[in-house]
């Protein structure tokens, strides 16, 4: 990585065919009460006129082009590589912040020097008055979900630690990142946060939530809220969590709550018509979702090798217990009936 300047910040969005909400997303950063600030896009080779128009009306944000669709992880990495700055702040192509949000950040990271991350409020773009996510919740399969999804937005005003940060909007230590490294390529897109907020979790960071640090969402909107690119990636993932950082006892474990929260979710979509499975369901059969939950573990195991490496590295960082992790556990952990029902 790069050497650090002091105080800054680099804003670093991923754009892929972003051109409903990029010229807003754009604004918001540059409307910025924080200085000094840089602004970066990596375009992953969008096709929809938004790089066009980042070209055009936005000369100086530092435009950086992958060439190919890279994901989330690796348009991140190459964003990161290519800025100096104390701070990295990451921010969605469909998301915008407010005027605030980089300082109440900054302003929260500086309450601790452990404090390696910070996540944002953030609120659904079209209806601001309900919560989107305010910090990540983990279960013991290796999923995650946003915290206060669909809540009204005052709902966490609370300054407090959570498990990660949603990178929908969130701030990094740069001295973190460097300790940590990389966001992981074969995440592609989806839980990307969540192995982030792995790493420093066992590496010994922690991540602070600050309600004054407000963003906004266009929830799921470049690769759609319940589409089966996000089921296999959201699924395959989390696979790849357990894979890389449950010890083995923990990690066959991950199997019986898995199978837990399908039959939940199965039971929430026929009798109550909610949850993730409900809506998937409304454009998928059940029989497909199955198809899709076949391929996910099968692309895990066939990975388990390269991801088995992968926690030898994982190792050289460690610096928390079992008992730590158990202790992470019960402090963020939710229940199956609320990963079951969560929309």
């Amino acid at each position: 990585m790069s050497s650090q300047t002091t105080g800054k910040a680099a804003v670093i969005i991923v754009n892929y065919n972003g051109l409903p909400h990029i010229s807003e997303c754009v604004r918001s950063v540059i409307e910025q009460s924080y200085s000094p600030i840089e602004i970066v896009v990596v375009d992953n080779a969008s096709q929809d006129g938004s790089l066009e128009l980042i070209k055009k009306d936005f000369p100086q944000v530092k435009l950086i082009q992958t060439g190919y669709n890279a994901g989330w992880g690796i348009a991140c990495n190459v964003g990161i590589h290519a800025t100096e700055s104390e701070y990295v702040v990451l921010l969605n192509n469909d998301a915008l912040m407010d005027k605030d949000c980089v300082k109440k950040m900054v302003e929260a990271s500086r309450l601790n020097p452990r404090y390696g991350s910070v996540a944002s409020r953030i609120l659904l773009w079209d209806k601001p008055e309900l919560t989107e996510v305010c910090g990540l919740v983990i279960y013991p399969d290796g999923s995650s979900c946003g915290r206060g999804r669909l809540q009204p937005a005052n709902s966490y005003l609370t300054q407090e630690e959570v498990f990660c940060a949603n990178d929908c909007c969130c701030l990094y230590r740069r001295s973190m990142l460097q300790e940590i490294g990389d966001y992981d390529p074969d995440f592609f897109i989806y839980c990307d946060e969540t192995d982030i907020g792995w790493k420093h979790q066992l590496a010994g960071w922690k991540c602070i939530y600050t309600p004054d640090a407000i963003a906004y969402h266009a929830h799921s909107q470049s690769a759609g809220s319940y589409s089966v690119l996000k089921a296999f990636h959201v699924e395959r993932n989390r696979l790849y969590i357990c894979m890389k950082y449950f010890s083995i006892g923990r990690f066959l474990l991950s199997f019986p709550y898995s199978f837990s929260r399908y039959l939940l979710q199965v039971y929430y979509s026929i009798s109550q018509k909610k949850g993730a499975l409900a809506n998937f369901g409304k454009s998928h059969s059940l029989l497909f979702g199955f198809w899709i939950l076949l391929k996910v573990h099968l692309a895990a195991f066939f990975k388990l090798p390269h991801m088995w490496r992968k926690r030898a590295q994982i190792k050289k960082i460690r610096k928390i217990s079992e008992s730590e992790i158990n202790q992470l556990f019960k402090r963020f952990g939710i229940t199956t009936a609320q990963i079951a029902s969560y929309e």
